[in-house]
């Protein structure tokens, strides 16, 4: 194969050029015409090329085929690089929209959103008529009061019943055969017992000396039952002094004996032992009672009504905050993909750009090439013909005077005029996108705004008259 010298676009080799004088040994020009020659063919009367005419013939046809079906590979990544037009027509049109997208998922979500807040507006309205109904009923005027968490008055609770438990254990386990083990269960016995009757009395039973309308019989019945529970814890824990007692004497009958002991003196503890029992059993059920009271509002009911209303405030108030916030997240979003489309409209229109260039560039060297491949391809007959007429013996045939020429050599039309017009349009319409975008996001911003305060303002309306 001859080499290929020279081509016309540095860029693109497929126009390479062929070394002539090299060309001409590859084909065996000389040679074959004198060899033809010394056999005076082609006869005189010969009308059509001969063997080795056709066979140079049918090599640059080979090499014309060849180009073209390259150039219309190169076309049709053109043509598919053309279609990206869709891409701006579809950028352009949703830019031009996108307000109007706004404003309708916009509107669905407002009448989703006035729903959820008429619900949790009733779920609220609800929660403080029953604690302005309670508050009237009960002639309260104060704030309820009671601590923000519970968790660190029931570790109090807890505190306290391991230390007695641990404290008690020990003293038990002096008179008890199972040994510390068996003083712990008899001191976790004895704690619970002092910590359920500080629950009682503390977390219920003394509040409702506070109950503004109470009985005379509500009220001494009350202050009855608290004695009578004092004293039972009282003597509940001297009773515990008197069996620790029983259980160094004798453990087998330490419970009897210990009822009859207690029975006959209840304050007769000469150990020092049990009164160090006795006064870490009363000394917890107290701390334990004011824990408890201490755990909610004074006055009976008050508190729990309290939390669910603040309950219900917060629900509200974080109803309004989701919603603002899906809101807003709804308007970012579209304002960020406008920003992105903004963007890849000018990557497009670059790209395109480029493309009316790219064939303008193709059909010029194409059509150069296609010339030249002729120019070569009548250059190598004529050589041949020449040779031959100057080397044979009669007259050449007629149809050596005759010019040849490649067949569909002809121009390819590579330049699309109607896409370079299209693409100017396209062009205005994508250096107005930005004035597009800036008034669509100036509706977004509006719309936003009108919604974000119609629901504020139905929210504290509904609040208001909750």
């Amino acid at each position: 194969m001859a080499k290929k010298k020279r081509h016309l676009d540095h860029d693109d080799a497929l126009f390479e050029q062929y070394d002539f004088d090299e060309l001409k040994e590859e084909l065996n020009i000389v040679a074959l015409a004198k060899m033809q020659a010394r056999e005076n063919k082609p006869l005189t009367d010969a009308t059509h090329l001969d063997a080795n005419e056709q066979k140079i013939t049918s090599f640059f046809q080979d090499r014309l085929s060849s180009v073209k079906q390259e150039i219309y590979k190169k076309v049709a990544s053109y043509d598919h690089m053309a279609m990206r037009v869709s891409d701006i027509t579809t950028i352009l049109a949703e830019a031009k929209y996108a307000s109007e997208e706004f404003v309708q998922n916009i509107t669905t979500f407002q009448e989703s959103a006035k729903q959820r807040i008429k619900e949790i507006k009733h779920e609220y309205s609800v929660r403080k008529d029953d604690l302005e109904k309670f508050k009237a009923k009960n002639n309260i005027t104060r704030e309820a009061s009671y601590p923000n968490s519970k968790i660190l008055y029931i570790g109090i609770i807890m505190v306290i019943l391991l230390s007695e438990t641990s404290l008690n254990a020990y003293f038990f386990a002096k008179g008890n055969e199972l040994g510390l083990i068996g003083g712990a269960a008899q001191a976790l016995i004895i704690s619970l017992i002092n910590v359920v009757s500080a629950f009682f009395l503390g977390g219920y039973l003394v509040k409702k000396l506070n109950l503004v309308k109470k009985s005379p019989v509500l009220k001494y019945g009350v202050l009855a039952a608290l004695l009578s529970f004092a004293t039972v814890i009282l003597f509940f824990n001297l009773l515990v002094g008197h069996l620790r007692v029983q259980l160094g004497i004798d453990p087998d009958a330490a419970y009897v004996e210990a009822i009859k002991t207690f029975m006959a003196a209840p304050f007769g503890l000469n150990e020092f032992d049990s009164i160090i029992l006795v006064i870490v059993g009363l000394l917890s059920f107290l701390i334990a009672f004011t824990d408890f009271y201490k755990m909610d509002d004074e006055y009976p009911g008050y508190g729990q009504l309290d939390r669910k209303y603040q309950d219900a405030l917060i629900d509200f108030n974080e109803l309004k905050e989701e919603l603002l916030e899906e809101i807003e997240g709804s308007s970012k979003s579209i304002l960020n993909k406008l920003e992105t489309q903004q963007m890849t409209s000018k990557v497009i229109m670059q790209e395109l750009m480029e493309v009316p260039i790219f064939r303008q560039k193709l059909q010029d060297h194409a059509r150069e090439y296609f010339r030249y491949l002729n120019n070569t391809y009548g250059s190598m007959i004529s050589l041949y013909r020449e040779i031959n007429n100057d080397n044979r013996t009669d007259d050449a045939p007629a149809y050596f005077n005759e010019p040849v020429s490649l067949e569909n050599s002809e121009e390819i039309e590579i330049v699309d005029d109607q896409f370079k017009k299209d693409l100017q349009e396209y062009q205005k319409a994508v250096l107005e996108l930005p004035h597009i975008i800036g008034e669509q996001k100036l509706k977004i911003n509006t719309t936003l705004k009108s919604v974000i305060a119609e629901l504020g303002s139905e929210s504290d309306m509904e609040l208001n008259n909750g």
